[in-house]
């Protein structure tokens, strides 16, 4: 890969690197905010409302069959 006829191998690391490094680091951000979310008490709270709802909805059909 060309990046300039003239430039030399340290201008095409700087070059690679400031490409590279903020789309690393916006992934790396990008995975510990949506990790992060886990420890949510929203979300948390919105898992358990939804256990519950879908244990509900089991019930009858176990009473229903005994």
């Amino acid at each position: 890969m060309l990046l300039a006829y003239t430039a030399s191998g340290w201008t095409q690391v700087i070059v690679a690197l400031s490409i590279f490094v903020p789309v690393v680091a916006a992934l790396a951000i990008t995975i510990v905010v949506l990790r992060g979310s886990k420890s949510d008490p929203d979300e948390q709270r919105w898992r358990q409302d939804a256990a519950e709802r879908k244990q509900r909805e089991h019930e009858p059909e176990e009473r229903s069959s005994t």
